[in-house]
């Protein structure tokens, strides 16, 4: 082929190619970092708050063991997970979605109405002001206002 030869090419479709130039970007001022802002409570301390993977339908404020990489609902009579209390869900979630759980530190709830002192684990992760009488003794930690509970947990306590 020469340099000379010419090719014939047929053209079933038009297309069209458009090509936007990119904006230019004009810089009036730079940056600058504003005030500090007032200062927030602070968080609970590393650790103190985990996520974990509900194996049940879970609501906020219960408390729960965690067993065979998911966390369930704990009962004061319940003996064979009495041993993996693991805290007190913060969050509600689904069977199989994160859940929000915190180990010590402080919880705030508005619709609490406890008296001043100690919180114990009741019947289905409830917490509770009455003492159990069977089962274990699994003191959650005790509270110190209306709405608000110092997290302390316990080692259960086999009651006969």
């Amino acid at each position: 082929m020469d340099c000379c030869d010419c090719y014939a090419l047929e053209v079933e479709r038009d297309y069209a190619v458009t090509v936007d130039a990119e904006p230019d970007v004009i810089v009036i001022t730079d940056g600058e970092q504003g005030p500090p802002g007032v200062t927030g409570e602070p968080g609970p301390a590393g650790g103190s708050a985990i996520q974990r993977v509900a194996g049940v339908a879970i609501s906020a404020l219960q408390v729960v063991y965690e067993a065979s990489g998911a966390v369930y609902p704990l009962s004061y009579l319940d003996d064979e997970n009495i041993e993996f209390l693991l805290g007190i869900a913060l969050t509600a979630a689904d069977q199989g979605n994160p859940l929000n759980i915190q180990r010590s530190g402080v919880v705030n709830d508005s619709a609490w109405s406890w008296t001043p002192g100690p919180v114990w684990l009741g019947a289905n992760g409830a917490l509770t002001q009455t003492p159990p009488s069977d089962g274990f003794d699994v003191a959650i930690g005790v509270a110190v206002s209306a709405t608000r509970l110092n997290l302390n947990l316990q080692f259960p306590i086999e009651l006969e």
